[in-house]
């Protein structure tokens, strides 16, 4: 008798807190439950009680109640609304602060698959060969389509030293590709700057928006300034983005004090649209062309918004990732949060920034390489022949460039000079780059380049 008595209130705790859990704590998300909502709560703890009752093994309700959030979760659809346990909170600190170990990657969940959003510079990842928009198919061998975010990066990630199988599908590659590559302490430096001589440009990129990057980007021009430069690239390519306040207070260098950066608007409680706008007098009011691709996500989408809408920037390049939406945290406990979803943002002409990206000003391809030579490409990748050959030569020079084009020869693998040296010089550079920028090939900075001139 005790014993039924003692189920029959735990079974009465349960239905509370799911009805808590459900219908919020608020007395006045009750009042606006609708009769089918109640409907499937029942439906919800008439199954629960079938399973305490009737599986065949006794249940564990914390694997129950957390199924049951997740599946709540999974069941919107959106990638970015998702449980935060102890470890998936200590990986996005791990982002901001810009110091962690993995291969070096920012993916996201579209249409139900893995993409990579971009490789963070110098990682693991970029120097293995993985690019912004490459599908993954497999880790360490295993299928992932439909699996949760955070267990893929759980499986990306491990020990300093070890190393991770990633199999990737590629636009214009039949079969897919697969990469051993070891893992690695990674720290992101947030900026990289430099004065373009010969043009009279300061060239900034900007490589991920953390805790201190807008510290990092008032240095940088600050310097340009000294040198009475008054021409600036800033190249947000490959940069999968960050912090929101980083964006914002970086966005407020360049303009005028009351400008509108960015807004969010949401439903409910967050249906009114906030804005965001500089608070401070312009600190450089230079000419500025942005470098933007696929892989400007997020906090990268903000900026070139916020100035390209403001008539601060020109954009160049490709168009945007698409990441522009708002999470807000809620702690259920001291190891479990959730993040929801609650808003959009918008650049300050209206435009949505999410699942749409950014179109350019001025489009421009990265490179122009003939479609005829896409097939030796493939096959230069598959035999690995160009990553064996860096990992000898590691200087690129007129020297290095003739004995790469009789390797190619000899292997009947034909391509023009300019694209054989143009894939030398880019993976000598993931492991020897001098200069922050490349004037031979990068045909979207040299197309920046002359507009400001």
């Amino acid at each position: 008798m005790y014993k039924i008595f003692s189920q029959r209130k735990f079974h009465l705790f349960l239905i509370t807190f799911f009805t808590g859990l459900f219908l919020g704590l608020n007395f006045s998300h009750i009042a606006r439950a609708n009769s089918s909502a109640q409907k499937y709560l029942e439906y919800f703890h008439q199954v629960y009680q079938l399973i305490v009752s009737e599986y065949v093994e006794e249940p564990d309700n914390k694997t129950i109640f957390f199924g049951a959030i997740k599946g709540m979760i999974s069941s919107l659809g959106d990638p970015f609304t998702r449980v935060l346990d102890e470890e998936a909170s200590s990986q996005l600190q791990e982002m901001t602060t810009g110091k962690f170990v993995g291969i070096g990657i920012e993916i996201a969940v579209r249409d139900g698959e893995i993409v990579v959003v971009a490789p963070i510079d110098n990682s693991p990842a970029m120097k293995a060969g993985i690019e912004p928009g490459d599908v993954i198919t497999r880790v360490n061998n295993e299928i992932i389509k439909d699996k949760n975010l955070e267990d893929v990066l759980k499986n990306i990630k491990g020990l300093p030293g070890t190393k991770v199988s990633i199999t990737i599908r590629r636009d214009g590659f039949d079969e897919e590709i697969t990469y051993d590559i070891e893992r690695a302490p990674i720290k992101i430096e947030s900026t990289e700057f430099a004065i373009i001589d010969d043009y009279k440009t300061g060239y900034l990129q900007i490589k991920t928006f953390g805790n201190d990057t807008a510290n990092d980007v008032r240095k940088a021009i600050d310097f340009f300034k000294s040198k009475k430069i008054d021409k600036l690239i800033i190249d947000l390519r490959f940069n999968p983005g960050g912090l929101l306040n980083a964006a914002v207070d970086i966005a407020d260098f360049f303009l005028d004090k009351g400008k509108v950066i960015v807004s969010t608007k949401g439903r409910g409680s967050n249906a009114q649209e906030n804005f965001f706008k500089a608070v401070n007098p312009q600190v450089y009011s230079g000419k500025i062309v942005i470098l933007v691709n696929k892989g400007s996500a997020s906090a990268s989408e903000i900026l070139s918004g916020a100035l390209r809408d403001n008539n601060r920037a020109i954009l160049v390049g490709e168009k945007t990732f698409g990441k522009g939406s708002v999470q807000k945290t809620y702690s259920l406990d001291k190891d479990l949060s959730v993040a929801i979803t609650v808003a959009k943002y918008y650049t300050p002409s209206g435009a949505m920034i999410h699942g749409k990206g950014i179109g350019p000003d001025k489009e421009v391809p990265f490179i122009d390489i003939p479609e005829s030579e896409n097939e030796y490409l493939k096959k230069l990748s598959k035999e690995k022949i160009l990553t064996d050959f860096v990992t000898v030569k590691t200087q690129y020079n007129e020297a290095t460039k003739v004995e790469f084009h009789k390797l190619l020869s000899s292997r009947n693998i034909k391509l023009s000079d300019r694209t054989a040296d143009l894939i030398l010089k880019r993976e000598i550079n993931k492991y020897h780059k001098s200069l922050p920028y490349d004037l031979e090939f990068d045909n979207q900075l040299l197309t920046a380049l002359e507009i400001l001139k």
